[in-house]
């Protein structure tokens, strides 16, 4: 019994001695973080389809209208058969171009594992448009669109770009700005939100 005793002094005496010692390792932990502004990362997945299904949805619909519409009625007359082959040359090279964009955002980038661990990709097609996907979808449309070869169509792709700027504006960017903070802003002031080329 006299062993527990002494043990317990013992135990109560070493606790003593480092009083207060918790509460200075703390004030020094948060006068360092504070000094080298160390911020908490938020690791919640981040939505996974955002805009794209709106967007998906309009720009394939409209393409596939555009195209229908554009060889019935009154806009038949917009095809040229002149400048065929180089609408049909431009219009695969766009479809190209937009599935190399979508394959590296999905495969090379791996974008599933930045939505599910909630970080920014800045890499990589990342690095040239901050929306591959949306741009690919962007591309491959107006790509069918010269394929079509009705000039009178070849307004939908304006169309398309201004709806996704606006769509962009009003939903993912904010979140994203929220979420990410100065890191965003600076990523939106380097890279182009849907043209795949770099700011000067």
């Amino acid at each position: 019994m006299a062993d527990i005793k002494d043990r317990l002094k013992s135990v109560i005496d070493e606790d003593e001695k480092y009083e207060g010692v918790d509460d200075d390792l703390l004030q020094e932990l948060e006068d360092e973080f504070a000094e080298r502004k160390v911020v908490k990362v938020d690791s919640r997945p981040l939505p996974t389809y955002g805009a794209g299904p709106v967007f998906g949805a309009v720009a394939i619909g409209l393409t596939v209208l555009g195209i229908v519409f554009g060889h019935i009625g009154p806009f038949k007359g917009g095809v040229s058969s002149t400048f065929r082959i180089p609408y049909i040359v431009i219009g695969a090279i766009l479809i190209i171009v937009g599935l190399f964009m979508w394959k590296s955002a999905i495969v090379d980038a791996g974008i599933d594992e930045y939505i599910s661990s909630g970080k920014l990709a800045t890499t990589g097609i990342y690095a040239y448009t901050r929306n591959p996907i949306y741009a690919a979808i962007l591309f491959i449309c107006t790509g069918a669109l010269f394929i079509s070869g009705n000039v009178y169509m070849y307004v939908l792709p304006i169309l398309l770009w201004a709806f996704l700027t606006i769509l962009l504006q009003k939903t993912e960017e904010p979140i994203l700005l929220g979420r990410f903070g100065d890191e965003f802003a600076r990523y939106m002031r380097r890279v182009n939100r849907v043209i795949p080329l770099k700011k000067a």
